[in-house]
């Protein structure tokens, strides 16, 4: 596992391969979505749990957290909020465009509802306040006992799934106590490492091939897994589904990282500055018409069954030309809490 700059570049490759996925599942197809949603936000919440530490005081905890995940989501409400007035002006709905992302960036809903009231989706960066959630949580309990631990984490967990069909709250708080689970999860690896390192090799790969199988069942038989939602889909079935989804990609990051070269390197840009795609993405997801774009090149000749590769390889070099320049800006890298 090679280290970059005291980073882990596998980690760094399975938070690409994530992030991709996240890009890839909002295509809307549903042939995409059954194998990227059986792990693609989860095993983001899994990495950073493989992260979260005692060390710091709860206090100093949070606040470096509110730095790290809550400037860049207002930062990037900001640029939706811009660019959603102008658009607006374009229509001539200056008032009802700002309304709506002010409304919508306040309440941090991942989605849109209309019951019990009208709540406007925020979209994909619901993450970061659920992340927050989430590693504010898992710090708490480990000042707990181990047991009370469980419970609690077992109990958030539980809040976040029934309370939703009440209704959803603001700041995606729902989403934060069930990705809690997700974390506790990492930081139970981060602590079993050396254990895990003297398994035998024979135990390893009967384990690693069960774990495909139980992901292609849950693949080939996937409903729903939108934690967006707090959606587990057909429950615990599923959700050690997702661990084992999780699992084998963190093994094939590893073989990439020892393998592929090149593209280990480029994976791993994607996950290193997977916080910068996701912004990217969410604003250009939210206003550069692909659908209209595309349409265009087919009324010029582009062959209809183009159009999805042709969409894919546009969102995929969008993002990436603007992470890019962004990842060459210090101010930038600062305001979204990147080191070097």
């Amino acid at each position: 596992m090679q280290k970059i700059n005291n980073r882990m570049r596998s980690i760094d490759i399975a938070k690409g391969i994530a992030m991709i996925c996240i890009i890839l599942g909002h295509l809307g197809n549903s042939g995409i979505n059954r194998v990227v949603f059986t792990f693609h936000v989860p095993i983001f919440f899994f990495i950073t749990g493989f992260f979260v530490s005692s060390k710091r005081s709860t206090g100093e905890f949070c606040k470096n957290k509110a730095r790290t995940l809550l400037v860049p989501y207002f930062i990037t409400c900001a640029v939706m909020v811009t660019i959603g007035v102008i658009k607006g002006a374009s229509e001539g709905d200056v008032t009802g465009s700002l309304i709506k992302w002010v409304y919508a960036s306040i309440y941090a809903a991942g989605d849109s509802y209309r019951e019990p009231f009208n709540i406007p989706g925020i979209g994909a960066i619901w993450f970061l306040w659920a992340s927050f959630w989430g590693c504010i949580f898992l710090r708490i309990s480990l000042n707990m006992k181990a047991g009370i631990r469980i419970a609690f984490i077992a109990g958030l967990f539980i809040f976040g799934f029934f309370s939703r069909e009440l209704f959803w709250f603001p700041l995606s708080i729902q989403a934060g106590a069930c990705a809690t689970f997700f974390m506790y999860l990492g930081y139970l690896l981060k602590g079993a490492m050396e254990r895990l390192k003297e398994i035998p090799v024979e135990i390893k790969v009967i384990s690693g091939i069960i774990a495909s199988f139980v992901w292609l069942e849950f693949m080939i038989n996937f409903k729903s897994f939108w934690l967006v939602h707090c959606d587990i889909g057909r429950g615990m079935i599923d959700i050690i589904g997702c661990i084992c989804a999780c699992s084998v990609i963190m093994v094939i990051s590893a073989a990439i990282d020892k393998k592929a070269g090149f593209f280990a390197g480029i994976l791993s840009f994607f996950g290193k500055y997977s916080l910068f795609i996701l912004c990217v993405h969410i604003v250009e997801l939210r206003f550069v018409p692909w659908k209209q774009i595309t349409g265009k090149m087919i009324a010029y000749g582009m062959p209809p069954e183009l159009e999805l590769v042709v969409i894919i390889a546009g969102k995929l070099i969008f993002d990436l030309t603007i992470t890019f320049i962004l990842s060459k800006i210090p101010a930038a890298k600062k305001l979204y809490g990147m080191k070097g």
